[in-house]
């Protein structure tokens, strides 16, 4: 270890030392020790004190002093031995002069002990050698040893005190040159950054060092560091304040920097911060209590009064104002914040010269500590994060006490939330917007397992602005803390509006009691120029729920839904919430009207109720009528502000109806279920939002519009339930009308009404012409086409087959397809279309178009038919089947003969001609339909058979001919 670090030590003193341990111990080592004395006896000293010492080094210069002699112990030892020996040896004299006798008995023992004696004195000597030599080699090369490390340790401890009292006086100078006096005085220019550096090494320095006894640098701490320091820390907050308040960054920036310089930045931003937080709930406190509002309210009453009294005011000018002052306030500190937040998160140090976990708090360690890295780890979460949340809640508490405590600031507040959302929104959109530097927090937030706020774009969000998401934290906590509660009970309340609007269409029934009123409601008469099939009885009382909802009043829900809807335009969330109230109270118009048909089907059980009672078939169109308007006002409504319908999803609809009547176009009973439409997702259910995440949010009219689709599109379910019902009741009676009806049973000359007639001019008259809506249109002539081809085969199998039966069955075709082209004309869109034509239907008309000439044609030209030799485009369209009926019907009228009448098919097989229709219907569906083999009959095995019962009796040459060329035309079929 070395010893000499000051310089202190003389040139020669490695040879004293050397010669000090070769050398005898009693010269070298005195002359050593004495030399050694009177140069650093001073520091041998056990009082030495360095403080003193530097002291008195930077007063007047060092004083030595010398320290006294000591015995040595090892001599004095052996002195005290060799005083022991002496009184040994007199005390042996003694005893042999007095005990001479016994001693000269005893001189045996005695020269023995005496020869012991010998040996125990030389071993003494040799002890004593032994001694000398470990003196010499051990002892004083140790004791020299413990006195230089001792040496060396003050020397040690005063230089490094002088080293530290040097370099503060610089530090001390440098700072004064850096902030000079005349700054003191508000004079001159000091260089706060640098001297917020000095001042950094000037409180490690004193911390690190025992200088603080120092009567210089406590003199100097005292009147020269502790001024500049709080000097440095005024500037510094006041360029942060300022630069807040005036969104400058570079003042922000210069005084983060100068705190940062100094190591106080984390707990100085955290203290303003959380200072920010207290002005800001005593700033609230009390602002929107309802004395007060009361108070300023008739203060200013007051004045006014005394003056004209034009600008009195009320609770609820007063509240917004309060409110609006609030939300300025709001505004201005939270933009300040804002501003703050910005800086932090790009000041960096490169350089980190404290404590921190770079690894921990950056991804980026190379780049360095942010600053708002430092003030995280300090404050918690960010700056405005905390600030946010802890405003938010006393904001929440003000006015949680104030509607507490008085009714009107609740409803008022309840009445205008959406004036309430705008003036926290387009306000707070930079405070908010985690783009644009507002509200975003690294604290629990970053949890996706503890349930909490998202960072990032949410699955479930919806946007209000451009730059402002729900999903995101500030407007979660604006949301969930504040505005939650009022948009709850304003959207019940517009739920409400429009639920009474939908309510005041479907009146509750007179009670039993008001006779008046339930014949009121039974008499009233059907449309201008609906015809009174029957007069049958009304239906009972307890099924009028009152008439079916007018124009009027359905223009209402629209209306509501409009109102509700434009004054929710503002903020998408409660746009949406509204449009789902729309689109529940939609659904109870719905299932109101399902309800009361369900009660309608329930007490008039069979299709034949229906359609004789002229007042159930009002109300029922009357009901589709109104959910008819319904619908075509969405669709406006959505049209004009929404940009436009779902039309992929409506024609989806219409193509699944159009599938559903061509495979119900042959059958005689047509099946009327529900169409199934299809669906979508609700919109603003969390699977319509999170379908795909990397989308983006809606918009509110895109909400909206989905919303008003599937309105749209439960209304055309209902209306083709309900039109299906209608046009189901009609066309079973029709077609019972047309299959059962008897062409021959009355021989009479005078005209009569068709059996079918009636039914259809119901379906005209009291469905089709009052019907407002274009539904009817593809079923009505899916219908008709079915029609036309059961009368032409039902006039095809007319027997006995007379003059006087053709005569009447040529006006009765007349008859029928006039009625035929009223129902496909009055089935047409009532928007203004070209209204369609009977020759549309195509084919089954044509056929039609064929029986008249047919019933007139004579055995041969009949022949000539058959074998195909006339015109193509003629016949063409008459059915093979239906021709070969005719034929028999014709060839078993011409032999006039009870056989010949047993030989008809139907006969043949012992059913009736209704019977034999279906099979005739079920064989032109037979790849769409499937029977079971007991009812399968072979149509043609049938026909082929009837011909050869025919051939089989004596018939005329020509009627043979015919029904061979029927036979060969029924076989090569």
């Amino acid at each position: 270890m070395s010893v000499a670090t000051g310089g202190q030590f003389s040139g020669s003193s490695a040879d004293e030392v050397a010669i000090s341990a070769s050398s005898s111990p009693e010269v070298s080592g005195d002359y050593t020790h004495q030399q050694f004395e009177s140069k650093y006896g001073e520091f041998l000293s056990s009082s030495f004190d360095a403080v003193q010492y530097a002291q008195r080094i930077a007063g007047s210069g060092t004083q030595n002093s010398k320290a006294q002699e000591s015995g040595d112990g090892i001599t004095q030892l052996m002195g005290t031995l060799a005083s022991r020996a002496d009184s040994l040896e007199s005390l042996l004299k003694h005893t042999i002069l007095r005990s001479h006798e016994e001693l000269l008995q005893q001189v045996i023992s005695v020269r023995a002990v005496d020869s012991s004696l010998g040996q125990i004195e030389d071993q003494v000597r040799e002890i004593k050698s032994y001694m000398h030599g470990l003196r010499t080699k051990v002892r004083v090369p140790y004791e020299q040893a413990l006195m230089y490390t001792r040496q060396a340790a003050n020397l040690q401890a005063a230089t490094a005190c002088v080293r530290g009292t040097s370099k503060f006086i610089q530090l001390v100078r440098r700072l004064r040159a850096q902030i000079p006096d005349s700054a003191l005085e508000g004079e001159g220019r000091a260089d706060f950054p640098l001297a917020a550096l000095t001042l950094l090494d000037i409180e490690k320095l004193v911390g690190g060092s025992a200088l603080s006894g120092v009567r210089l640098v406590d003199q100097a701490l005292a009147d020269v560091v502790s001024v500049r320091r709080t000097l440095t820390m005024t500037e510094a907050e006041r360029l942060v304040a300022s630069g807040m308040q005036r969104a400058h960054q570079s003042d922000v920036a210069a005084g983060l920097q100068i705190l940062f310089n100094l190591g106080t930045l984390p707990g100085a931003i955290a203290a303003t911060v959380r200072r920010y937080t207290v002005e800001w709930a005593a700033h609230v406190a009390g602002r929107l209590e309802p004395k007060a509002v009361h108070a300023q309210v008739r203060e200013h009453n007051a004045q006014a009064t005394a003056g004209d009294g034009s600008d009195m005011i009320g609770i609820t000018a007063v509240l917004w104002s309060r409110l609006e002052a609030l939300v300025d306030e709001l505004v201005s500190r939270g933009m300040e914040l804002r501003a703050l937040e910005r800086v932090l998160a790009r000041k960096r140090d490169v350089l980190p010269r404290f404590d921190v976990s770079v690894s921990a708090l950056d991804s980026n360690a190379s780049a360095g500590v942010s600053f708002l890295d430092l003030v995280v780890v300090q404050l918690g979460d960010r700056p405005l994060a905390f600030w946010w949340g802890t405003a938010i809640a006393a904001l929440a508490a003000e006015l949680d006490s104030a509607c507490t405590e008085s009714s009107v600031i609740r409803q008022t507040l309840i009445n205008g939330y959406t004036r309430l959302v705008q003036l926290f929104l387009p306000k707070l959109e930079y405070i908010l917007a985690p783009r644009l530097g507002g509200v975003v927090s690294v604290g629990p937030a970053e949890s996706a397992d503890a349930g909490s706020v998202v960072l990032v774009q949410s699955a479930c969000v919806a946007p209000q602005m451009p730059h402002v998401l729900y999903g995101d934290p500030g407007p979660v906590v604006l949301w969930d803390r504040l505005l939650a509660k009022f948009e709850t009970e304003y959207v019940k309340r517009a739920a409400a509006r429009i639920e009474d609007a939908v309510g005041r269409c479907f009146p509750p029934p007179p009670p039993p009691g008001l006779l008046d009123a339930q014949e009121a409601w039974a008499s009233q008469k059907p449309r201008v120029g609906a015809a009174d099939i029957s007069s049958a009885v009304p239906p009972p009382v307890d099924l009028m729920s009152g008439a079916s909802p007018s124009r009027k009043l359905v223009a209402g829900v629209v209306r509501s839904i409009t109102t509700e809807l434009e004054m929710a335009k503002s903020d998408t969330r409660l746009g949406a919430a509204v449009a789902h109230a729309a689109a529940a109270a939609v659904a109870s118009f719905v299932a109101a009207s399902d309800a009361k048909l369900a009660a309608i089907v329930a007490a008039n059980p069979g299709t034949l109720r229906l359609v004789e009672s002229p007042l159930l078939a009002k109300y029922c169109v009357g009901l589709i009528n109104a959910a008819e308007s319904l619908r075509s006002g969405l669709a406006a409504l959505c049209e004009s502000e929404y940009g436009g319908s779902d039309s992929v999803a409506i024609a989806a609809t219409t193509r699944l109806r159009q599938l559903q009547n061509d495979s119900n176009r042959h059958s005689h009973r047509r099946s009327r279920s529900s169409i199934s439409l299809p669906s979508s997702p609700r919109p603003g259910s969390v699977a319509s939002f999170a379908a795909d995440s990397s989308s983006p949010p809606p918009s509110m009219a895109a909400i909206v519009r989905d919303v008003l689709n599937a309105c749209e599109q439960d209304l055309l379910a209902l209306i083709s339930r309900q039109s299906d019902l209608l046009l189901g009741a009609a066309d079973s009676v029709i077609t019972e009308s047309i299959i059962s009806s008897d062409h021959v049973a009355n021989s009479s000359d005078e005209p009569m009404e068709a059996p079918f007639e009636s039914s259809m001019q119901w379906l005209q008259t009291q469905v089709l012409e009052p019907l407002e809506t274009d539904y009817c249109r593809r079923p009505v002539s899916a219908m008709v086409d079915r029609y036309l081809c059961l009368y032409a085969r039902v006039v095809c199998l007319t027997f006995p087959l007379s003059e006087a039966a053709k005569l009447r069955l040529t006006a009765e075709v007349t008859q029928f397809e006039f009625a035929c082209s009223q129902l496909v004309a009055a089935s047409a869109s009532k928007a203004g279309s070209i209204a369609p034509k009977l020759a549309d239907v195509g084919r089954s008309y044509r056929a039609l178009r064929l029986v008249r000439p047919l019933l007139f044609t004579d055995i041969a030209e009949l022949l000539t038919v058959v074998q195909g030799n006339m015109t193509v485009q003629l016949w063409s369209d008459l059915p093979l089947f239906d021709l070969v009926d005719h034929i028999l019907c014709r060839v078993a009228t011409e032999l006039g003969d009870d056989t010949c009448k047993s030989a008809m098919p139907y006969a043949l097989l012992g059913w009736s001609k209704r019977q034999w229709i279906e099979e005739l219907i079920a064989n032109d569906l037979a790849d769409n339909v499937k029977r079971s083999s007991t009812q399968k009959a072979n149509v043609r095995q049938v026909l082929a058979q009837s011909l050869d019962q025919l051939l089989a009796t004596s018939s005329p040459t020509d009627l043979t001919q015919l029904l061979q060329a029927a036979k060969h035309a029924v076989s090569s079929k």
